[in-house]
Order: structure tokens, then C-alpha cells, then sequence
């Protein structure tokens, strides 16, 4: 009796896992995915126990996750999710105020106003004269002096 539904059972538990994985940006379902096909696949012959569906299932999961985690997390670990602000980094901008190493600066990107640490090895830069963004931590641009006054 169990066995003439077991063919929708793998067919909405293959749907299911493909859903997640489609929705997300790593790869969390893939492997149910594939165990849920074959196991679809041994559905439709007649002949076959659900318990060795279910067995299949978990078997062929466990194969291609063991077989392909290390190989996704690897190419997954190298791809650079850059952010909005990533964009800032090498930008030249106006310092509105002084930034030294003891007190933090503003400067003005697009319009709006950021808090502006020096970088390391530099001194000081003037209010009204140009700085370049090398980096960021946090909520502070860390810039550096380009010695172009306006």
C-alpha cells in the first residue's frame, strides 16, 4: 500500500530540496536532491520495498555529499562577496574635517558623510584637501593623504 505513494513522496522531497537549493546562494540540498531522484526513479518499478527506497536514498545522499563537500566548500570559499561600500576602496574624497591619529575625520562620498581614520604611517590630513580610501574596518574609512588641494 505504502509503495504507490512513495513515487510522490520522492517527487515532492526532490522538489522540496531543488526549492531550497534555488534559494539559497551555497549549496545545502543538492546532495537530497540527487538521492531523491534515484530513489524516484526506483519507485516507478513496482517490485521494489519502500524500505529499500529509503535506504537507497540515504546511501546515494551520504555518497555524493561525502564525495562533493570538500570540492564545493573549496570553490565556494574562494569566490569574493564584495559589498557596497567595497566599491569605496581606491576612491578619491574630500576630508570635511581634519583627521590626525588621535581624532578621526569626516569625509564625503556621494553625499554622505563618513567617519575617516589615517592608515598606518600616515600623519595628517588638512580639512579641504583630497584623501584616498585604502580600506575599511567597521564603520571607519581608513584613507591616506594624495596631496591634491581644491
Amino acid at each position: 500500500m505504502i509503495e504507490s505513494y512513495m513515487l510522490w513522496v520522492w517527487l515532492a522531497v526532490f522538489i522540496i530540496a531543488f526549492i531550497v537549493e534555488a534559494c539559497t546562494q551555497d549549496l545545502v540540498s543538492i546532495w537530497f536532491s540527487v538521492g531523491a531522484l534515484v530513489s524516484l526513479i526506483l519507485s516507478i518499478f513496482d517490485n521494489i520495498p519502500y524500505w529499500v527506497e529509503i535506504i537507497v536514498f540515504v546511501v546515494v545522499t551520504a555518497i555524493t555529499f561525502v564525495l562533493t563537500r570538500p570540492l564545493v566548500k573549496k570553490v565556494l570559499k574562494n569566490q569574493i562577496r564584495k559589498t557596497n561600500v567595497d566599491e569605496f576602496v581606491g576612491k578619491e574624497v574630500l576630508a570635511l574635517k581634519d583627521i590626525t591619529r588621535e581624532i578621526p575625520g569626516e569625509v564625503k562620498i556621494n553625499d554622505v558623510i563618513y567617519s575617516a581614520v589615517l592608515m598606518p604611517g600616515e600623519n595628517k590630513i588638512e580639512a579641504n584637501s583630497y584623501c584616498e580610501i585604502v580600506s575599511i574596518s567597521g564603520n571607519k574609512l581608513i584613507v591616506k593623504n594624495i596631496e591634491k588641494e581644491i
